[in-house]
């Protein structure tokens, strides 16, 4: 008898988590395979939070989004929205207290925020509320990576989240070489979106944000591969609102670019990766084929002349009040449902912004975006991301604009980081 060896202390908590986290799955697998990828995600995220702390989880979160773009068409409805949100949260608690040296975002965030929540105080739809979460979500992140605590926080998301976003775009170069997912389905084009969602757009703006980043890297061969990389996938997209971002990006970088001639060495690579791939076909066809829609105003870029005028029309008839603090979430499909019979959204972020949340809630947008130029945040990443949204809109794609605006922060000049006399807490 072995009295004095004490028997081996069994936990059955563990075991009972890990029991029920495999039924779950199970059950999952079998009612919608998507919803089990996500879920085992979400355990990923908990199990690295547990051991590695609140930074972890935040990355985390940032590092799931390129793949919720990528296979947004096969997910749940607002996955992407949620861990997003989720993300963001985590972060704003790394960087509380929130301080900073200029008051032009805090001041500006303040009217945007008490715009959006005053008309969600009046919403009752659920589109509405998703609405508000996407712009909440925008004035938070814009906080959080401008703060001073933020600042010389953020270059250490750039190796998971970047990295995240290179292997989505491998996987994605991989889908469009197989041909599988979506082929000529939204413009029929020829444009390759495999598993993304019915519209392309939030993928041609996280592979424009991605392209741009790469530029943002050290050596010439790199750059020119990275933004490839990105831009490729971005031009198979057939969205030419991308490949406008994408010249606003290489013009800025030629810009801030001290070694011109390094410059356009990288620029004569992508054009050779652009042409070898066939990626620029797509964009061509469509230019081919729409070559008349700039006749008029109304038909200029695939309509958007008439979808921003019947907004404007409907926020100018709708008097004084609704001048200054909007007509309200998603209000604007309903003056495109009356004057043009079609239900649409502002497809620009300027448009809506002015129209949904009046001259206040435009003023501290506009001042967001200002102070997001004006920090160290690296322009290379933030001005496609302004060319985009303002042609087409980037604030509804949330999880694609967080991705921008925490790369953009992750890839920012370091001479102008500063920051706290302590250090921020790595969670």
């Amino acid at each position: 008898m072995n009295r004095g060896v004490p028997r081996p202390r069994v936990d059955l908590l563990p075991a009972l988590i890990a029991g029920v986290a495999a039924i779950v799955v199970g059950v999952l697998v079998v009612k919608s395979p998507p919803a089990a990828v996500a879920f085992v995600g979400l355990i990923g995220v908990a199990i690295a939070t547990l051991r590695y702390g609140t930074f972890a989880a935040a990355a985390s979160s940032f590092a799931l989004l390129p793949w919720m773009v990528t296979f947004e068409g096969v997910l749940p409805n607002q996955v992407g929205t949620l861990i997003a949100s989720a993300g963001i949260a985590v972060l704003l608690t790394l960087v509380w207290p929130l301080e900073f040296e200029s008051r032009l975002i805090p001041f500006a965030a303040f009217f945007f925020l008490a715009v959006t929540l005053g008309h969600l105080a009046l919403s009752s739809d659920k589109e509405q509320f998703f609405q508000a979460a996407k712009y909440i979500d925008f004035a938070l992140v814009a906080l959080a990576v401008t703060s001073n605590r933020g600042r010389p926080l953020m270059p250490r998301f750039k190796r998971p989240v970047y990295g995240s976003c290179v292997a989505a775009m491998g996987v994605q170069l991989v889908v469009i070489a197989a041909g599988l997912g979506k082929v000529g389905t939204y413009y029929h084009a020829g444009e390759r979106l495999g598993f993304t969602g019915e519209a392309p757009h939030p993928l041609a703006l996280m592979t424009m944000v991605i392209a741009a980043a790469g530029l943002c890297t050290s050596t010439s061969l790199r750059k020119g591969l990275l933004f490839a990389l990105g831009a490729v996938p971005s031009a198979f997209t057939g969205v030419r609102s991308a490949l406008f971002g994408l010249l606003a990006a290489l013009l800025t970088f030629l810009g801030k670019s001290d070694a011109k001639l390094r410059a356009g060495i990288v620029l004569v690579l992508i054009a050779a990766v652009a042409f070898a791939t066939g990626a620029l076909d797509v964009l061509t066809s469509r230019i081919a084929t729409q070559g008349n829609e700039f006749s008029s105003l109304s038909t200029a870029g695939s309509g958007r002349g008439e979808i921003w005028t019947a907004a404007l029309n409907g926020w100018d008839h709708a008097g004084p009040w609704a001048w200054v603090f909007g007509t309200g979430l998603r209000s604007i499909p309903a003056f495109e449902l009356k004057e043009i019979g079609v239900e649409l959204i502002g497809h620009s972020d300027v448009v809506e912004v002015l129209v949904q949340f009046g001259v206040i809630g435009f003023a501290g947008f506009l001042g967001i975006w200002v102070g997001l130029l004006r920090s160290p945040a690296n322009s290379i990443i933030l001005v496609p991301i302004l060319a985009f949204g303002a042609v087409n809109g980037s604030l509804e794609y949330v999880s694609s604009l967080t991705i921008g605006l925490i790369l953009a922060a992750a890839f920012a000049d370091r001479r102008r980081i500063g920051g706290p006399a302590d250090e921020p807490p790595s969670g």
